[in-house]
Formats: structure tokens, C-alpha cells, sequence
């Protein structure tokens, strides 16, 4: 009889816990033509739960408890909207939405400043978003043309720059981590960025975080982070084309026009492809890519093609699975110097034959699973594999570098006002070239981190967190170099968000930063170009304090200005320097300090034909052991750029201006002049009455149409005058 009743308890139990779960059904549509909207994003509040719309804006979240919730909805080009105070019952509840339409995105849902979704509003981080319209808008034939219309961002040849923290080094060592769908994607040897692996149609946006992102990320995030979103398979078929073709103009300077001279036309071209498909709980996008250029310079030419696939699979129980794989192909010429400054496009005759290829696969699975409306887990692991071939090297110089890696992931929210990030890191790296290169190296990387905001009232948010890295590297048994190198490091981050008024935002941050020294820069070495490049493998890691105060101010629904005020202070700075001998090798600077303020803008007006984006830092990253400005870096950066819409025809003008370096790396004479480049676009949008899903873009530009010559880096001009078409499809 006992035995019966405590069955009776138990089924009655479970019975009375089933009963007591609800779902929301709900749709989102456009506040304008009341259609819906397929793919918008739906996450209920304080809990780990949330969904997406199908193809006709409908979504539903099940097993929920019975009790009153708050949904945000957010989707790319649509102002992100709360619903708040929803009742769940055991009848189903539901929901209608509807999302109007944004000229700008003021206050993104973002997931790279806290590893989770946010908006960017009420995290401490500095975020800035870069749309999938904006970098198009560009016209580029490479994704870091568009990468630099962002507040603080430089790009010198593959070296990205944050707010000074990089200067120039061919992109070795870089200090701003480049993540591919929160991937890292930077190669084991270098710790370099393939910026052509990275094709720009298959964007959905850019996300980039200012400051040290250590805390979460670890080395290479000194500077910041970069987090690449890829587009998501939509739910009904989309197909997107995109032909560029461009030719180069003839330099300013009659006697540097080798090309003209040999009856050369310089051009080139970009094609782009992307498709998406979704098969009942199985979403399928594919992207390819090819870039063909003779370049402005000689031996300036590439060839470049790369193949990106996304899959993404939605279980019954609402987790999902994610598979990104990418294959990216480089055919290019090599030149460090111009032949003199009389030739300045010209390259030595002793560099003419110099070539490089480079392959690159990366691959990643990522496993997401709701544990409960309140906890989540998420697996990752990833595999890169680069390999360079002959940069002023013999054949077979460099194997694979290959990158294993992984990470396990929680969220958990134990109370409606505190939400924790957990997780640990992985890493295996095998690299090997040439003993006189750097020898055959592996290393391995461990690093549990943890991250809590509280959110302590209504408007005042608190975050605190911190990670350790541990990073062992082992030298091949035969080679001259020793045992193992251990590096680990402890980087605490502690920040404050406080929404004064509803539009007003203050935020400040401390932050610790650091950056183990990479392969490359403990033990390259090599001859190229009359000089000799040393190793150093007494190098010690970076270590950086970045403090920060915020103040952003939005004004109506389409204008906002920020303002944002750092101090950097760096401890052993890993930089390249010429020695006496007139040999380059990478050497600790002792003390460094990177101050400086930045003001940020974006609106439309009009009725949304009138725009207007620009930013400008200035800071003072000097070397303070030598008292001088950093190499590389410049003081003041601005960039501005005004558009305006008339009917179906766009006309945009961007002008970036950089202060002059105030000096180079390598001895000789230099060009030290300011940056001023004045780019201008025409589009032209068509719509055809046979299809409403159909859209051509038509557009025309010229790039540095003053045809201004400028250097960024040691004897080497940087982009002439060209002329650009072209034709965008999506259907």
C-alpha cells in the first residue's frame, strides 16, 4: 500500500510538473508592410532560452514555467524591441511583434563583449558594429578596406592597429585577436590574421571590441578583438552575386610609372558568391570567392580564391550544432622595399622573381545545449592549418602550421539580476620549418576563465571577471635552442555600465592585457632584402593596464555620439628594431603608454536620405624608455563620411586623414607625410516589378581620387588613384 502511494506521489508529481510548463507562440512582422520577418532573433530575459522566426516570421519557445517573462527581439537593419510582463500559462500564449525598420544600429545585440548575447548598450566594453550593407558599401576587394571606417582602426599591410596598441610587422604577433564566429583564427606560427580567407559578402557583421580584451580572450587581445559573424542560413533560399571589376590610374609622378612605360594596364577584379537553404531543421550556406589583381606596384600582383561552408542542425530539444569550414588559396608577389624613391613602384631588380603561396584551412563544430532555462553549455573545437611557401626562402622551407584547439563553455543565471560566464580553453600547436628558420616547435595552451555581471538596479550594471593562461612551448630535441618555455599570465577585468537616462549611457573599465610572444618572433630568422632578420628567444610576454571611461548620448532613433577617454600603460612591449650591426630581431621595450580620447557619430536624417558617419582619436603611444612616438603609430586619425539617398540613387563620400609618423624602422629616406585619402561611390538600386525578392545593385568609385601619395610603412607606397564597377544580385 506504501509502495502504491509513493508511486501515486510521484506520478502525481511529475504529472503536476508537466502540466505546469507552457510555450509562447508568437510572430514577428514589419511594423510597415505587416509581413513577416524570417530570421529575426527572440531571446526571453534573464534566461538562456530564445529562438528564431521561420520563413514566415513565426517562432515558438516551449517548456517554459508558468510565470511572466520578457522577450527581446533584434534582427540586422530592424530596431531591436522589448516585450515586457508576459504571462505564460498553460494555454498557449501569444505573441505579436512588430520591428521597424533602422537606418543605423545605435544599440546592437552583440555577443563578442561578453562571449553572450547583449546589447551593447549595457556591457562595459567599447563596441562598435560594422553591418553587412556598410562593409559592401565599400566597394572591397579585401575585408580590411572596410574595417577601416571603424573609430581607432588602422590597417597597415596585414598588421591591424587598435587605438596604437600594433604598429607594423607584416602582420607577426599581432596584438588584436581575429575570431571567425567566436573561432580564433590566427595562424600557430605567425599569430597572423589570412585577411583573404575572410570573404565580404559572406558577412553578417563585424564586431569590434576596444581596449584589453584578455579577460575573456587572452593573448592577442591586448589591443582588442575583431569577431567576424558569419551569415546564418536564412530560411527561405537566398542567392547573392557580386562582380567587381577596377583598374589603376597612373601615379602623379611620370617617372613611377613603369607600367605606362612597358604599355602595361594595371587592374583588377572580385567575384563573390554566396547561397543559403534551409531543409526542415537543417540550414545550409555556401560562399566563394575570387580576387585577381596586377596591383599599383610590381610584383604587387595576387590570385586569390577561398570556399566557406555553414551548417547549422536544430535538435528536437533546442539545442543546435554548427559545422564552418573554409579553404582559402594565395598566389601572390613579394617586395619589403621600393627599388628607390626616384622608382618608388618599382621594385629591386634582385627581388623580381620572388613569389609566395599560401593555403589555409580552418574547420570548427560548435554544440550548443540549454540545460535549463537558466544554465547552457557550449562545446567548440576547431582545427587550423596554414602553410607558407616561399617568401625569400628555398622550396619546402615551412610545413603546415597546424592549431587544434578547443574550448567547453557555461552560462548560468542563478538570479534574474546576475549572469556568469565560465569556461576553459584549449590548445595544441605544431609548427616546423628549416632548422635555420625557426626549427620544429609544438606548444600547448590551457586557460579557465570566468566573468560576472550584476546587475545591482534597474540602469547600473557591474562586471568583474578574469582568466589564466598557461602556454608552454617545446623545441625540437635535436635543435640548439633548450627545453621548454613556460609563459602564463593572470588578467582581471572589472567594469561599471550606469544608463543615467534612458538615451544616456556612462561606462568605465580596468582591464589587464598580455601577449605571449609567438614562435616567429622567439626564433625566425632569415635574409631578405640587404638585411638580416635575428631571432630572440629570451623575449618575456606583454603585460598592459588599459583604463577607460565612456559616455554615449543618443539622440531621437537614428543619432548618437560617443566619447571615450583611455589610459594604456605597457609593460615589455614586443617590437622590432634595427641593431648596430644594421639586423633586425624583436625586443622587449620596458615601458610604454598609450593615452588618448576618441569621438564617434553616426546618424540619418530626412526621412533617411541624408547621412552621416565619423570618427577621430587622438592619442600619444610613446616608447618611454627612448621618449618617443611609437613607430608606426600616428597621433591623430579621423575619418568622415556624408551620403545622401535620392530615390533609388546613392551618392557617398568617405576622407581619412592620419597624422604624419615621425619616424620609420629601417635607415634612409622617407616620405613623412600625412594620410589624406578621399574616396567616392555612386549606387544605384533596382527593383523589378516581376520579383519582390529580387534586388540589383549597380555602383561606380574612385579610391584616393586626389591620387595622393602617402607611406604608412618603410619605402613602400601605399594605394594609387583606381576606378572601380560593378554589379550586386540578391534573389
Amino acid at each position: 500500500m506504501i509502495r502504491w502511494g509513493c508511486f501515486c506521489v510521484v506520478l502525481f508529481s511529475a504529472t503536476a510538473a508537466f502540466s505546469q510548463q507552457g510555450r509562447i507562440l508568437g510572430r514577428v512582422l514589419d511594423a510597415k508592410t505587416n509581413e513577416g520577418l524570417p530570421g529575426a532573433n527572440v531571446q526571453i530575459e534573464n534566461t538562456v532560452l530564445g529562438a528564431s522566426t521561420d520563413l514566415n516570421g513565426v517562432f515558438k519557445i516551449e517548456r517554459l514555467k508558468l510565470g511572466r517573462y520578457s522577450l527581446r527581439v533584434s534582427m540586422i537593419g530592424y530596431r531591436t524591441k522589448n516585450v515586457p510582463n508576459i504571462k505564460v500559462t498553460e494555454k498557449d500564449t501569444v505573441v505579436i511583434v512588430r520591428l521597424e525598420e533602422t537606418p543605423i544600429e545605435i544599440d546592437p545585440v552583440v555577443v563578442t563583449a561578453s562571449k553572450w548575447e547583449q546589447e551593447a548598450a549595457n556591457t562595459s566594453a567599447t563596441v562598435e558594429v560594422l553591418t553587412a550593407k556598410e562593409i559592401l558599401h565599400r566597394n572591397p576587394v579585401k575585408i580590411e578596406d572596410a574595417l577601416e571606417t571603424a573609430a581607432g582602426v588602422q590597417i597597415i599591410q596585414e598588421s591591424v592597429n587598435i587605438r596604437g596598441s600594433d604598429g607594423y610587422t607584416r602582420g607577426v604577433g599581432s596584438r588584436v585577436l581575429v575570431l571567425i564566429d567566436g573561432v580564433p583564427v590566427m595562424n600557430s606560427d605567425f599569430g597572423a590574421v589570412n585577411w583573404f580567407m575572410i570573404s565580404p559578402a559572406d558577412i553578417e557583421r563585424a564586431e569590434i571590441v576596444r581596449g584589453a580584451g584578455s579577460a575573456l580572450y587572452g593573448s592577442s587581445a591586448m589591443g582588442g578583438v575583431i569577431n567576424f559573424i558569419t551569415q546564418t542560413p536564412t530560411p527561405e533560399g537566398r542567392t547573392f552575386v557580386r562582380a567587381l571589376f577596377g583598374a589603376f590610374d597612373d601615379s602623379h609622378e611620370p617617372e613611377w610609372n613603369w607600367a605606362a612605360r612597358e604599355n602595361i594596364t594595371l587592374d583588377f577584379n572580385r567575384q563573390d558568391f554566396t547561397h543559403s537553404r534551409q531543409f526542415g531543421n537543417l540550414g545550409i550556406r555556401i560562399a566563394a570567392g575570387r580576387s585577381v589583381s596586377d596591383g599599383y606596384v610590381r610584383n604587387g600582383d595576387y590570385e586569390r580564391y577561398n570556399l566557406s561552408g555553414k551548417f547549422i542542425y536544430k535538435f528536437s530539444n533546442a539545442s543546435s550544432f554548427t559545422f564552418f569550414s573554409n579553404y582559402m588559396h594565395d598566389k601572390s608577389g613579394v617586395f619589403i622595399v621600393w627599388k628607390d624613391q626616384d622608382e618608388a613602384l618599382d621594385v629591386p631588380a634582385t627581388e623580381l622573381d620572388k613569389r609566395q603561396r599560401q593555403n589555409g584551412v580552418t574547420l570548427f563544430g560548435k554544440y550548443n545545449l540549454a540545460l535549463s532555462s537558466k544554465a547552457a553549455l557550449e562545446l567548440r573545437a576547431y582545427y587550423n592549418r596554414f602553410l607558407l611557401g616561399t617568401q625569400f626562402t628555398t622550396e619546402g622551407s615551412f610545413s603546415p602550421a597546424l592549431g587544434l584547439g578547443g574550448a567547453l563553455q557555461g552560462n548560468l543565471i542563478p538570479f534574474n539580476s546576475v549572469s556568469i560566464i565560465y569556461g576553459s580553453d584549449f590548445k595544441f600547436d605544431k609548427v616546423k620549418a628549416d632548422t635555420a628558420l625557426y626549427g620544429q616547435r609544438d606548444a600547448i595552451l590551457a586557460a579557465p576563465y570566468a566573468q560576472l555581471e550584476w546587475r545591482a538596479l534597474h540602469n547600473l550594471n557591474f562586471t568583474v571577471g578574469g582568466r589564466y593562461d598557461r602556454y608552454e612551448i617545446y623545441s625540437d630535441p635535436n635543435a640548439a635552442l633548450g627545453d621548454a618555455r613556460t609563459y602564463d599570465h593572470f588578467s582581471p577585468k572589472f567594469g561599471v555600465n550606469y544608463h543615467a537616462f534612458e538615451s544616456t549611457t556612462l561606462r568605465g573599465s580596468v582591464a589587464n592585457g598580455f601577449k605571449f610572444p609567438f614562435v616567429a618572433q622567439l626564433f625566425l630568422e632569415f635574409d631578405a632584402a640587404g638585411f638580416k632578420f635575428l631571432s630572440n628567444p629570451n623575449l618575456k610576454s606583454e603585460e598592459s593596464w588599459t583604463y577607460e571611461v565612456g559616455f554615449k548620448q543618443r539622440i531621437g532613433s537614428s543619432f548618437f555620439f560617443e566619447v571615450n577617454g583611455f589610459y594604456t600603460d605597457v609593460d615589455n612591449l614586443i617590437e622590432p628594431e634595427p641593431q648596430l650591426s644594421g639586423d633586425v630581431r624583436f625586443i622587449n621595450i620596458e615601458k610604454a603608454k598609450i593615452p588618448g580620447v576618441e569621438f564617434v557619430t553616426n546618424g540619418r536624417w530626412w526621412d533617411n536620405r541624408l547621412g552621416l558617419k565619423a570618427n577621430f582619436i587622438y592619442m600619444n603611444p610613446r616608447d618611454e624608455v627612448k621618449h618617443q612616438l611609437l613607430r608606426y603609430r600616428q597621433k591623430f586619425i579621423a575619418f568622415i563620411a556624408p551620403s545622401l539617398r535620392l530615390g533609388n540613387v546613392e551618392f557617398q563620400v568617405d576622407y581619412k586623414y592620419a597624422s604624419a609618423q615621425e619616424h620609420y624602422r629601417l635607415p634612409g629616406i622617407h616620405q613623412l607625410v600625412p594620410q589624406k585619402v578621399l574616396d567616392g561611390r555612386i549606387f544605384f538600386y533596382w527593383q523589378p516589378g516581376w520579383s519582390k525578392r529580387t534586388q540589383f545593385t549597380f555602383f561606380i568609385g574612385a579610391n584616393n581620387m586626389l591620387n595622393y601619395a602617402y607611406t604608412l610603412r618603410d619605402r613602400s607606397i601605399e594605394e594609387i588613384r583606381n576606378f572601380v564597377t560593378g554589379l550586386t544580385v540578391e534573389f
